[in-house]
């Protein structure tokens, strides 16, 4: 007995979500596809970043308060900026928090030095005028306006003496370093007083020829009747200009300078 050979298996039917490999997407016929391309670094497609975290930044405030520690001299306002950067930086997790102890440290000096000026300003430490005794004599240098010298302060001067004529004290500097007589100095202070007018500037002659009366009798009075002054000694006068005179100034200080260069000493008639 013989049997008919079975029947050829039959294909089966093609899905139509595979491609001709076996790949699901893809239909017979159709080009292939390229491979997918991998997530981005965050889970985002390639080419594409998120921002980076909150904590990875710089906290803006604590790098403007260390600024300002530095360039402001508003007080205080960088020691509340760099006070509130530390905060934010806490909450947030940011970075900056050595900007932000710098500002408040930097600052923190600052108020020290500026409280450290005004106390020694206060008193007096940081005053340049000369250091004088209780009876006014000058026992330490110090800067003094030429208005502000008294009888028997010695000082010296920028200027040559041995250029100075008697009618010369409109070019009379306005400062002078007064030191003590027993120093090495160039002038001496012995006569100084206020010219009584208060009309308009009577012109340079007129005011020599008063001031070379009145400091004539004052140098007797002030080295005695006997003195006899060393050749290297003569007499100066300080006395207002019209532009001076006419801001109020009336003083008038009368010294003698050594042309020489220096002495030592006074020539007062109770000095040494």
């Amino acid at each position: 007995m013989s049997f008919p050979p079975p029947p050829p298996p039959s294909s089966p039917e093609p899905n139509p979500h595979w491609g001709p490999y076996g790949h699901p997407g893809q239909h017979p016929g159709q080009p292939p596809q390229p491979p997918r391309q991998p997530p981005g670094p965050y889970g985002g497609p390639t080419g594409w970043y998120e921002p980076p975290p909150e904590s990875e930044k710089t906290n803006t405030l604590a790098v403007v308060a260390f600024i300002m520690s530095i360039l402001c001299p508003i007080p205080l306002v960088p020691l509340i900026l760099g006070i509130i950067a530390l905060s934010q930086i806490r909450e947030r997790r940011q970075k900056g928090r050595g900007f932000a102890i710098a500002a408040i440290v930097i600052h923190c000096l600052t108020l020290v030095l500026y409280a450290l000026a005004l106390i020694f300003g206060f008193s007096g430490a940081l005053d340049d005028a000369p250091k004088r005794d209780t009876t006014g004599r000058v026992t330490e240098e110090g800067s003094s306006e030429v208005k502000d010298l008294r009888v028997g302060d010695c000082f010296t001067t920028d200027d040559d003496l041995a250029e100075y004529q008697d009618k010369d004290g409109a070019d009379a500097p306005f400062t002078v370093t007064v030191v003590p007589c027993g120093r090495p100095h160039e002038g001496e202070a012995y006569a100084v007083f206020d010219l009584e007018d208060d009309g308009a500037y009577p012109g340079t002659e007129k005011v020599a020829a008063t001031t070379d009366e009145k400091c004539g009798k004052a140098l007797t009075d002030y080295v005695g009747p006997s003195a006899n002054l060393p050749d290297t000694l003569q007499t100066y006068v300080y006395f207002p200009s019209e532009g001076t005179w006419d801001s109020g100034d009336r003083q008038v200080t009368c010294f003698v300078g050594d042309t020489s260069g220096s002495s030592t000493g006074s020539v007062r008639a109770t000095g040494s």
